[in-house]
């Protein structure tokens, strides 16, 4: 075998300069110390789904939506712009999220059947991603681990919730266990220092949770009655709030758009809808940390969930912190 040389009429480069590159969100720098944290947005992974009453794989989202930028080119793939330069928008014709700080804090660690335990970690990397001046940014995972992300940032009460969601997720319990996919609105309701939750996209319920949800106080906006409304107008019907947090689950969009989750339901919202009601929300409330949840790679063959779901953080990143 012969060494490899260029054809003759083609000159001979140089080899190219290899690099180690991290597998983190967006490309941002890796934190390998959450206590020395010196950033603007902190993402978080949760690679828990032992929360799942049907199909499971949620725990696989964190490292999916990492990936999910390179394919998408959110960076350059020739590594001549660094993410602190930002990441090019053809209608704003700028870049978005420039001069903004992001670092990957990694994955929560989480040990099989430690439903509490795991609770604790998650609600406490939060609370010290907080602590740092960080805005959380939680990538799941199933929903279950809202409750214990919403728990890390009592400091911020009064606080309103944003539920984006084909499903309340208003169960009190199942056969006793209450902490499930099904009831983490339901946990957050019982937080002291949680004000108004709004729930936006329902297309499945059952009457006793519905019914609870409304005593509660919720704001439920059905898929139906979102459609009739539009982007604009439901956010309008929102209460503004002096600090927001929102929580999205992929399953609010149509299956068409996010098939990749255990529990997909026909008749969802569209990318664009969501993003309008999504910048609509952030032009008027001080958003303080969000989650996406139960984007499962296992289902999602095409890949198209992840873009989705990462365009989407991107969207409410670049609404959050406009580019300097």
């Amino acid at each position: 075998m012969t060494a490899f040389s260029p054809p003759p009429d083609q000159p001979q480069e140089p080899w190219p300069n290899l690099r180690a590159q991290p597998r983190t969100f967006f490309n941002a720098p890796l934190c390998q110390d959450i206590e020395q944290l010196e950033a603007d947005v902190a993402f978080i992974g949760v690679p828990f789904d032992q929360g799942t009453l049907g199909r499971p794989g949620a725990r696989f989202g964190p490292d999916a939506l990492r990936d999910a930028p390179r394919a998408y080119s959110y960076s350059d793939p020739y590594g001549r712009q660094s993410v602190a330069e930002g990441f090019f928008d053809i209608d704003a014709e700028d870049e978005l999220l420039r001069g903004v700080v992001m670092a990957d804090c990694g994955n929560v660690p989480i040990v099989p059947s430690e439903v509490v335990g795991n609770f604790g970690r998650i609600t406490r990397a939060v609370e010290q991603a907080v602590e740092r001046g960080a805005l959380p940014a939680v990538v799941g995972g199933d929903h279950a681990i809202t409750f214990p992300v919403v728990r890390g940032l009592s400091k911020f009460g009064p606080l309103n919730i944003v539920h984006f969601d084909a499903h309340l997720d208003y169960t009190h319990d199942v056969q006793d266990a209450l902490y499930t996919h099904a009831s983490p609105i339901r946990r957050c309701r019982e937080l002291e220092f949680v004000g108004h939750i709004t729930s936006v996209g329902i297309r499945s319920a059952r009457r006793i949770p519905y019914e609870e949800a409304v005593r509660d106080g919720s704001l439920i906006v059905s898929g139906q009655r979102f459609r009739e409304l539009g982007p604009q107008a439901v956010a309008d019907m929102i209460p503004t709030a002096e600090n927001l947090y929102i929580t999205f689950d992929v399953d609010v969009l149509d299956p068409s758009q996010a098939p990749g989750t255990g529990t997909p339901e026909t008749g969802g919202l569209f990318y664009q809808e969501a993003r309008e009601c999504l910048l609509a929300l952030l032009a008027r409330s001080n958003l303080v940390a969000f989650d996406i949840v139960e984007v499962a790679p296992p289902y999602d063959n095409s890949e198209l969930t992840v873009q989705v779901a990462a365009r989407l953080m991107q969207d409410i990143l670049a609404a959050r912190f406009p580019s300097r």
